[in-house]
């Protein structure tokens, strides 16, 4: 199990390569907003299984999130693969570095979902911070 986990993780940091971000859905206020002592990259690698796990829980589908950038080593959006509807991902989490090395996580939602969907989100991050 934990090779697979780790192969996962691998395969989502492989797709950290400057895809298109959600830009309209974080124009708006996020759900939640999250502050950890974790720096960026660790926090982005633990956040990518960890969203998948709880939200797969959750929903009683496979569902996987990957990471997109948008500045290096700066600040990522963490999407669903197949979570894309009506021209935004249902969720957003956004990851910046913090001034002081941690990291800021936003949770952001691009289309209204049930509240369990959304608790299953919130738990993939606190499980990370």
């Amino acid at each position: 199990m934990i090779g697979r986990e780790l192969t996962s993780v691998l395969l989502s940091l492989v797709a950290l390569s400057g895809c298109a971000s959600d830009a309209t859905v974080r124009s708006a206020a996020p759900e939640k907003t999250y502050v950890s002592r974790k720096g960026i990259d660790p926090m982005v690698s633990c956040l990518i299984p960890s969203l998948s796990r709880h939200y797969t829980a959750a929903a009683i589908s496979n569902f996987r999130f990957v990471g997109q950038v948008l500045q290096p080593n700066a600040e990522y959006d963490i999407v669903p693969t197949d979570g894309f509807v009506n021209g935004h991902y249902i969720y957003t989490v956004n990851v910046k570095k913090a001034p002081d090395g941690g990291s800021v996580v936003s949770l952001y939602k691009g289309q209204p979902m049930l509240p369990h969907l959304t608790a299953a989100m919130e738990n993939g991050i606190a499980a990370c911070l």
